[in-house]
């Protein structure tokens, strides 16, 4: 059965960006797109008298939506005209909307913000959502130019997220015939000081060498899932988490992070180390999270 990638669209740059994403990855698996357009209508508001609201009648959000959507495909034959393209014009919040159409989808490909969000260090508010609502990995792209070629990047933390995300990434450099870069991070004990050096190193030693097991023990639990073939680089760096995935990622084609990390219970806010690679990343970024969630 052909996967789909489901794309969000709104007309910006950035959906074009993620448009664009999208057609390049399916190429590769050979999976269909479908293309998913969001409107909202604004209530007439009588507020304390203040009046506002709706402007344009509802036949217009429509016709702009499926504008936006042909004016998409259109590209999509322009650069791939080989591949199955579907429309989906429909009224609702996109994250809900994108999240419904996730259900069994390969991947949902979005912008880092769309229409109306303005510059700043937040994630845009549709990405935000959808990396906690998706059924599926989320691939949040940014307004540069994405790269074709380098590792696979993912974060591994001794967590079932981070085990997962290590399986996602191994699957996607076996369809892109590229190789996996997995860090984990590590801290030394804050009672380690310079008054020992000697001992300072050899906490620094045994820290790294437990941070790497951790990324072996990840390996042995996705062992079987026909991409043993796959060349993984194991890099354990003293650190923040989120600053050790981003440091050693300058030349990676995608980062992957999973929806948590460890330590985490709820689920009610996506964890702070994939908010955070989300937020500062230059380059493309998949959110996984547990399979059957």
């Amino acid at each position: 059965m052909t996967g789909r990638i489901v794309v969000g669209i709104d007309g910006s740059q950035q959906s074009g960006s993620a448009l664009e994403w999208a057609v390049a990855r399916a190429r590769l698996g050979g999976e269909q797109l479908e293309l998913l357009n969001a409107y909202n209508l604004t209530p007439e508001l009588n507020f304390y008298g203040y009046h506002g609201g709706v402007s344009q009648p509802v036949d217009w959000f429509i016709e702009f939506s499926e504008q936006v959507l042909e004016a998409a495909e259109a590209r999509v034959r322009e650069l791939a005209p080989e591949l199955t393209c579907t429309r989906t014009s429909s009224m609702g919040h996109p994250a809900h909307l994108l999240a419904d159409a996730s259900e069994d989808a390969s991947a949902v490909v979005v912008g880092r913000r769309g229409l109306g969000s303005v510059a700043s260090a937040l994630l845009g508010s549709v990405s935000n959502r959808l990396t906690i609502q998706a059924k599926c990995p989320v691939i949040v792209v940014g307004e540069d130019e994405f790269p074709t070629t380098g590792p696979i990047v993912v974060g591994v933390d001794g967590s079932e997220f981070g085990t997962n995300a290590l399986r996602y990434a191994l699957a996607e450099a076996a369809v892109r015939q590229t190789s996996v870069r997995a860090i984990t991070a590590y801290d030394v004990p804050p009672h380690a000081t310079r008054d020992d050096p000697e001992l300072v190193a050899r906490m620094q030693a045994e820290a790294e060498a437990e941070a790497a097991g951790t990324i072996t023990q990840a390996l042995d639990e996705v062992k079987g899932t026909d991409v043993e073939s796959v060349s993984v680089d194991q890099v354990a760096v003293a650190g923040r988490a989120a600053e050790a995935i981003l440091s050693h990622a300058d030349d990676a084609q995608l980062i992957v992070v999973g929806t948590h990390g460890k330590g985490l219970v709820r689920r009610v806010l996506i964890g702070s180390v994939s908010r955070q690679v989300l937020n500062d990343a230059d380059r493309p970024v998949a959110v996984v999270d547990l399979p059957d969630n």
